[in-house]
């Protein structure tokens, strides 16, 4: 029982003795590659952290960029909501009044008699403006769809004498089509309506005159 544990000394002696040993120079190549290795490894710890830090930054301004889109996203929604109803009382609006369909625009006639001023009044009322005429066939179509062979207002006037603009946008006329007699009649017939006669003519009267009066729309249900 004695010789197993001095078998085992011996051997451990043995083996421990015959280690090789580091030489100095050995030993400071050794130091050297522990310290780079060490500084390997600072290195990597401080770009992991610098990653980490720039990833939740930029996950911090998506998250906030996300907010603002998703707002403004419900804020563009509700709009789109209110529109769809606006344009739904428009439409039903347009379906009381009877409007006519012509070329992608809409006419109403008026069944009332109003100064010139009222009837551009009532034409926005109603979503339109008083009937700008840009071409010979609008004329004639709008002319033979009248219910009533009665003059009608339009929105044409010359505010300044002898030069005729639509008060829809402030266009000079290029279309002019006077009934006899009408036409740059000088001061005080300064607006225009559609002659109550058998041809698509004009006439210049009095805007405080009560005619019937034409609207048109660039929306059309």
């Amino acid at each position: 029982m004695i010789l197993v544990p001095i078998i085992l000394f011996m051997f451990l002696y043995k083996n421990v003795v015959s280690l090789p040993c580091l030489s100095n120079e050995s030993k400071e190549d050794f130091d050297d590659s522990r310290i780079a290795l060490k500084d390997m490894e600072n290195n990597l710890k401080n770009t992991v952290g610098n990653l980490e830090s720039s990833f939740n930054k930029i996950t911090a301004l998506i998250e906030k960029e996300l907010v603002v889109i998703k707002t403004a996203l419900k804020t563009v929604g509700e709009k789109i909501k209110k529109v769809d109803s606006d344009f739904q009382v428009l439409g039903k609006d347009f379906q009381k009044t009877k409007w006519h369909k012509y070329n992608g625009h809409c006419y109403y006639y008026s069944s009332d008699l109003q100064d010139w001023f009222t009837a551009e009044r009532k034409c926005r009322e109603i979503g339109g403006y008083l009937m700008k005429i840009d071409d010979k066939q609008e004329n004639a179509k709008i002319h033979a769809s009248r219910p009533k062979d009665e003059e009608y207002w339009i929105g044409l006037t010359d505010v300044v004498e002898g030069e005729y603009r639509w008060t829809f946008d402030q266009t000079k006329a290029t279309f002019l089509t006077w009934h006899k007699g009408y036409g740059k009649r000088g001061k005080g017939y300064e607006c225009c309506g559609l002659h109550a006669g058998s041809k698509p003519e004009w006439f210049d009267f009095s805007c405080n005159q009560k005619f019937n009066y034409l609207c048109e729309s660039n929306f059309c249900f």
